[in-house]
């Protein structure tokens, strides 16, 4: 397996799996971390299996196109595609890619909104004595001890459930514990999955990762936006089948100025692609908008509250 051939400026990296399908979501993400951490401590990565060109305004704010060309290893290993590409998986060869080249990886899904001008605060987070830090998945935030289904249908108990779509990972920890071998492993003998990587981080780490302050990936924004301007996360993660940026039909389900940015951000970056639709409804229809969503709010925030009080603040870290 190649090393990634990256020229780092930093020490840690801020890194996104993406394929040409994914891409302008995942430069949104990226640019809004590089536009709000000018200052960062921190290198901005896009990978993808195939090569990809970034237009010169991307460059320009420090984001780097990588090529990994592990395709092979990927389709050796036999992960399973399903409804996710074949890209959701290299995650996990990211230490293994950038073992001499960088200290953490703070891995980042494409469908995330970085709100934070001090993401390199994750070089604070202690990790205790594991390779990777997360957040519990939306499964068990409303409900901290949810019997989780992958975990019950094998016998395996209950346990806390990490959200895959943000994982700060030690890279000299990961591969000194062989971490990947493991995993290929568990892909080799406990396939097949619900959440496809999710899975295999889960079942092969059971115990094994640090728990981390839900506002480094805040999930499910779309059911309770009022409490999430309140609780001022980090990083938001738009969970689910409806994004901001492709609602299926569903604008309703976010608020007019958060589809806006994604519209803007395409229109001058993708103009070629398939436009996100802001949503425009009456001044009846608002108002009924308003209400489920002040009524989600107060529904929710109540049930959600435990769950972050369990920390004193962001760099609390349950290990």
């Amino acid at each position: 397996m190649k090393p990634a051939h990256v020229d780092p400026e930093h020490q840690n990296a801020l890194i996104y799996c993406a394929d040409d399908n994914a891409l302008p979501s995942a430069l949104f993400s990226a640019s809004r971390a590089a536009l709000l951490n000018p200052d960062r401590r921190f290198d901005i990565l896009v990978c993808s299996l195939s090569p990809i060109a970034l237009p010169r305004y991307f460059l320009d704010l420090g984001i780097k196109p990588v090529h990994l060309d592990y395709t092979d290893h990927l389709k050796a290993a036999g992960v399973r595609e399903r409804h996710l590409p074949i890209t959701a998986f290299l995650r996990l060869w990211l230490p293994k890619a950038f073992a001499d080249t960088y200290e953490r990886i703070l891995y980042v899904d494409t469908d995330t909104d970085i709100v934070d001008p001090s993401l390199s605060d994750f070089d604070l987070l202690d990790l205790g004595p594991h390779a990777i830090g997360g957040v519990r998945d939306k499964q068990q935030w409303t409900e901290i001890d949810r019997s989780i289904h992958e975990f019950k249908s094998r016998d395996l108990g209950r346990g806390a459930y990490m959200n895959g779509g943000v994982m700060l990972i030690d890279t000299e920890a990961f591969n000194r514990r062989g971490l990947l071998a493991r995993l290929l492993r568990t892909n080799e003998t406990m396939a097949p999955f619900i959440h496809h990587d999710q899975s295999l981080v889960n079942l092969t780490l059971r115990h094994e990762w640090a728990e981390l302050h839900p506002h480094w990936n805040w999930q499910g924004a779309l059911w309770y936006h009022r409490f999430t301007a309140e609780a001022a996360p980090r990083i938001i993660h738009y969970v689910g089948p409806y994004k901001p940026y492709n609602t299926n039909g569903n604008q309703l389900h976010y608020p007019s100025e958060i589809v806006k940015g994604y519209a803007d951000f395409m229109a001058a970056h993708f103009p070629d692609r398939p436009q996100p639709e802001v949503p425009s409804h009456s001044r009846l229809g608002k108002a009924r908008i308003a209400l489920k969503m002040r009524y989600d709010d107060l529904r929710l925030t109540r049930q959600l509250r435990p769950l972050s009080g369990r920390f004193r603040d962001d760099f609390e870290v349950f290990t």
